[in-house]
């Protein structure tokens, strides 16, 4: 016969178990000191973004501390089913969208410009808020650049951001970033 302490424990473990039976590995390739984060669409935050799929997300060491020179700096990789039929217009409202579910205060709008450089190319600013750490403004450079995967079926959006401008060492790391899906 089970004992007191074992049921709960085996309730438990069952519990642990089925929820983590989904934990994909992040399809960013960074330096492990880099933070991973994963999320499913639709995005709790930015729930007008009505995409299937998932964001991948890498933050550089200093994301989080208004000191460094990698402070907000991170990338993030739409993989999703949907074609995002991308334009500067559309990109601009998407980020608009996005950033305003990030921002934790009712009376700041983000606001995005986006410009196109080719078909698969984008580069863009979008002026938000940093709720997270510095709970000022916050100007961040976006550079963007889609694909279509053969081999997945599902369009690929990669978004490099950061304060810092684009001559700036942080976007030499920020390229370095590679997509680890097969395509």
């Amino acid at each position: 016969m089970f004992s007191t302490k074992t049921v709960p424990f085996i309730m438990y473990a069952l519990f642990f178990i089925q929820c983590n039976t989904y934990s994909p590995e992040n399809k960013l390739l960074a330096p492990k000191n880099w933070k991973s984060e994963i999320i499913k669409f639709p995005l709790g935050f930015a729930p007008n973004l009505k995409y299937s799929g998932e964001e991948y997300v890498r933050f550089a060491p200093g994301w989080g501390d208004i000191t460094a020179l990698d402070y907000f700096s991170y990338a993030f990789l739409w993989n999703i089913n949907e074609d995002p039929k991308l334009s500067s217009k559309k990109l601009e409202g998407e980020m608009e969208a996005y950033f305003n579910g990030l921002v934790k205060k009712d009376d700041f709008k983000s606001k995005a410009f986006f410009e196109k450089i080719n078909d698969t190319h984008f580069i863009g600013k979008v002026i938000t808020h940093d709720s997270f750490t510095a709970n000022k403004e916050v100007q961040l450079n976006i550079i963007v650049t889609q694909q279509y995967c053969d081999q997945t079926k599902r369009h690929l959006i990669l978004f490099n951001i950061s304060p810092q401008n684009l001559e700036h060492q942080v976007w030499k790391q920020l390229k370095k970033i590679e997509i680890a899906i097969d395509c």
